[in-house]
């Protein structure tokens, strides 16, 4: 009986870290940019500085990214990512918070900072 609750618990510990360390991510359908951020991720080639995209995995601009860590809902679909956070050319990371809202009748969603600055609002990727 014993080893039964020790495997079951090496299970339970296993899935959890395997868990923790693909990330998270969000509950929305595809990728989001602005057009020079979806020309990159059809294309993997930076046109040019203004790009910014948010993928299920995370969010990006020409110079920094946040891959998420955690993402959480609010009952009207808002989500909440919390990410670990990075800077062109800097070795240093940072933990950062943003809110994704649900896409709008367009299909666009809005990023907003944790300070409540919007950060981007982009279209879906096609």
């Amino acid at each position: 009986m014993m080893a039964l609750r020790s495997r079951g618990l090496a299970i339970i510990v296993t899935m959890l870290l395997t868990a923790g360390a693909a990330g998270a991510e969000l509950a929305l359908l595809g990728n989001y940019g602005n057009a020079e951020g979806c020309a990159y991720l059809k294309t993997n080639n930076i046109d040019s500085d203004e790009l910014l995209y948010l993928t299920p995995k995370g969010l990006s601009s020409y110079g920094s990214g946040c891959d998420f860590v955690a993402v959480h809902a609010d009952g009207y679909g808002n989500q909440l990512t919390q990410g670990i956070c990075h800077s062109e050319g800097e070795e240093m990371l940072n933990a950062q918070s943003h809110v994704i809202t649900l896409p709008n009748e367009a299909g666009a969603v809005r990023i907003y900072t944790a300070t409540g600055d919007i950060w981007a609002e982009l279209e879906p990727c096609s």
